[in-house]
């Protein structure tokens, strides 16, 4: 399968930051569905604030089966941020 994870490039997040909220994406969305770890491809997106919000939409107003990141604030972003989501892109 294809993961797409676009993540939110205004945040300014440190490089150890983004891999790991684009890893609890990534986790996140192998647990819900069928994954083969060796076989995934994993593409990650910066996008600006308005274009994540217009993804968010869509997916939700689509029934796409999608996984957000929210921080839980411990180190760089305020708690409850969302900060990165992904989906499985149909090839």
């Amino acid at each position: 399968m294809r993961i797409k994870i676009h993540f939110r490039k205004n945040l300014m997040m440190s490089p150890e930051k983004l891999a790991s909220q684009c890893g609890h994406v990534a986790k996140e969305i192998g647990r819900m569905m069928a994954s083969n770890a060796r076989a995934d491809k994993i593409i990650v997106l910066g996008v600006s604030d308005s274009k994540y919000r217009k993804l968010c939409e869509e997916f939700q107003r689509e029934g796409i089966l999608w996984y957000e990141q929210v921080d839980s604030g411990l180190t760089e972003v305020i708690a409850g941020t969302s900060t990165a989501f992904g989906y499985v892109e149909e090839m």
